[in-house]
């Protein structure tokens, strides 16, 4: 983006931002990590080159160090990811601390927060922490529109537990989405099938305005799988237009032969 000029307006749709003060809070980053070093709304503009353009972005939350048992017991295990949120707090409000990279005017660019929760541990804990996550918040809190929590690197089983469905379920019930990290490239097929099980267990016998809606991040699949993400978006928008549109897409990347047969396929799901 540096360098150019887009006549359209941009929104960078997943981000993650982390102060130099706080990266031993991140269970990623070891100090042999290239992205151990800050990362803020300074880093982000010297990326981007800040373009006209630019209208803003929507964080997602960087997988701090967390313990879903205390957190369950008595929110200790939950300090790191209120602390993100005191963070991003001072982001969108435009009260930086010294040396955090970023300023009062840039606070206009934090335009949705999407931060960590313990949806595994059930309904009930998810509306204390999240009640915890209003307080931390304070008035930023109106940019929070969803939660994230990384299935990824999780074993199988995990998103089609019953306190999981039931986090899903209540979020889609206070109008929060959930952003589905998988990682179908180095975790396998698997699981992208059992997100798909997991989103139908979490829509059913619930109505369409309390179903949970689902953010795809963009690492879940790798090019060679692309005909998989088509079943796996029909999947969840069964419609006879989405259908079709699946269908010339198929034609676009397989050709008439295979596109046949993968639709064929993909009528059976």
């Amino acid at each position: 983006m540096a360098g150019e000029s887009a006549d359209y307006p941009i929104i960078d749709s997943h981000i993650h931002l982390y102060p130099a003060s706080e990266i031993e809070t991140l269970a990623w980053c070891k100090p042999s990590n290239p992205l151990h070093s800050q990362h803020s709304l300074e880093e982000f503009a010297a990326a981007t080159g800040s373009p006209p353009s630019l209208e803003g972005f929507i964080f997602l939350e960087t997988d701090r160090k967390h313990d879903l048992v205390t957190g369950l017991e008595d929110g200790s295990g939950w300090e790191f990811p209120l602390m993100e949120v005191d963070w991003l707090k001072r982001i969108a409000l435009g009260t930086p601390k010294d040396g955090e990279g970023h300023t009062s005017e840039q606070k206009k660019l934090c335009l949705a927060i999407v931060p960590w929760a313990p949806v595994p541990s059930g309904a009930e804990v998810l509306e204390r922490y999240v009640k915890g996550v209003e307080k931390h918040a304070e008035g930023s809190f109106g940019k929070i529109r969803g939660f994230r929590y990384l299935v990824q690197d999780k074993p199988k089983g995990t998103m089609l537990q019953d306190e999981f469905i039931e986090g899903l379920k209540w979020l889609g019930k206070k109008g929060f989405v959930f952003d589905l990290g998988v990682d179908q490239h180095r975790g396998g097929k698997w699981q992208l099938e059992e997100a798909v099980e997991m989103i139908e267990k979490a829509h059913e016998g619930v109505d369409e305005e309390g179903k949970v809606t689902f953010i795809l991040s963009e690492h879940s699949f790798c090019l060679e799988s692309h005909f998989l993400l088509l079943i796996f978006l029909q999947t969840i928008f069964a419609s006879r237009t989405f259908r079709y549109t699946i269908r010339q897409i198929q034609n676009l990347l397989h050709g008439e032969q295979q596109c046949s047969d993968s639709a064929n396929a993909a009528r059976r799901i």
